[in-house]
């Protein structure tokens, strides 16, 4: 697979407690083991099924799609105990998404098969699916690959499970951090897949944080919400909402829980961890080149800004433009003008600039010619601002999603 990576590292606001180490991954942190087999599911006979499970008591905090139409894997998942989990068990090659009554059993015997092959109560064992929606499952496949996956486990199975995840991906999204808090130092692993089909809210893809340190879920629930609305939600591949996103936090460290302060140092730290993961995915989007950070400021209220913001990062006509390199700044007007059609307030005075040169000057070519650069665009009606990430729309994209099934 190809190896991707974010080259402005400010676009990532690592607090200084935190590190990212030269090597690991998702079982980094003690007491975690997982492992990814193929089972048939993908097409290519790759790694299709894995399991991602704590070995000790784990504090658990999940957040989901808000997709009306959800997964049948997520519909189950719901019905469990999200501060109770201490494993997942995820498919790739089938979404397991409009299948009804029978893709809730199905996965709640997906469930139960890990469970089962790591001696656990299927009421801890989370079940995510990703790939083409409208299938239901080859239970034949499922079960041998679950079950296959509970067997081989391993402290060594990070990197195929962060494989497993995968469809259309470029590349697997993983690594390790070190968070230092008073009380001590703790790992951080993280795993995540996401190329296509990218538009928030929640959250656009699949995302799996382990950590060693203390917590209780209440504590910890907050701050990965607080998180996802911060990172995962602030980005957009393609502006479509996927019904099987999930981000799943498992902390396992033993003894008493952090205090309110490490908590919250801990929470920046996850954030920033959360952020570099979903700019990975925007740099992975389906067929792009290029990555945008979109800073609009100068709005009425907050509201104002996201609106138009989201109205610009999900833009077919920009995302193109974004593409051929081409400052069309009448597409950013007209998205900006019906982002606020019918709002109250004098016209906008829209500003625009590329890594702050503005739209007329000539250097916005060698500025767009950039992987990445910043769009910010200016309102001129107040002072809130908002950020998203996105990337362009391109010939592979439209190839890639033309013959998705066939």
């Amino acid at each position: 697979m190809t190896t991707l990576k974010i080259g402005r590292e400010d676009w990532l606001e690592f607090p200084p407690e935190l590190e990212r180490l030269a090597m690991g991954g998702i079982t980094t942190p003690p007491g975690f083991v997982a492992s990814g087999v193929a089972c048939g599911l993908k097409e290519s006979g790759g790694l299709d099924m894995g399991v991602l499970r704590s070995t000790r008591h784990a504090a658990s905090a999940l957040v989901d799609t808000s997709n009306a139409l959800p997964s049948e894997s997520v519909i189950h998942t719901r019905s469990l105990d999200r501060t109770r989990l201490q494993a997942v068990v995820v498919n790739a090659g089938n979404a397991n998404a409009q299948t009804g009554a029978k893709g809730i059993a199905d996965a709640a015997t997906m469930g139960a098969t890990a469970a089962e092959g790591m001696d656990l109560d299927p009421s801890v064992v989370a079940v995510c699916s990703t790939g083409v929606i409208g299938r239901l499952f080859d239970m034949d496949k499922v079960t041998a690959g679950a079950s296959a996956a509970a067997a081989a486990v391993s402290t060594a199975g990070g990197e195929a499970f962060s494989a497993a995840i995968c469809t259309t991906d470029r590349s697997p999204k993983t690594a390790a951090f070190r968070v230092r808090l008073p009380s001590g130092e703790y790992a951080i692993g993280a795993a995540a897949k996401g190329a296509g089909m990218i538009q928030p809210n929640m959250a656009t893809m699949l995302a799996y944080i382990t950590t060693d340190a203390p917590f209780e879920s209440r504590t910890l629930q907050p701050l990965v919400k607080a998180a996802v609305d911060e990172s995962f939600n602030r980005i957009s591949v393609d502006g479509q909402m996927s019904p099987s996103d999930t981000v799943l936090v498992f902390a396992n460290g033993e003894g008493q829980g952090l205090i309110a302060e490490e908590a919250e140092t801990f929470g920046r730290a996850l954030r920033a961890i959360c952020r570099w993961l979903a700019l990975m995915i925007v740099r992975d989007g389906e067929g792009a080149e290029h990555v945008v950070r979109l800073i609009v400021s100068d709005a009425r209220d907050g509201e104002e800004a996201e609106t138009v913001a989201r109205a610009i990062a999900n833009s077919p006509l920009i995302k193109a433009a974004v593409f051929g390199k081409d400052p069309n700044w009448g597409r950013v007007t007209q998205a900006v003008g019906a982002a606020l059609a019918g709002r109250p307030g004098p016209p906008p005075i829209v500003s625009l600039a590329f890594d702050g040169v503005d739209v007329n000057d000539e250097a916005v070519h060698e500025v767009m010619a950039r992987e990445e650069y910043e769009m910010h665009v200016g309102l001129g009606r107040g002072e809130a601002r908002a950020e998203m990430f996105f990337c362009d729309l391109t010939h592979a994209y439209v190839s890639i999603n033309s013959d998705y099934t066939t």
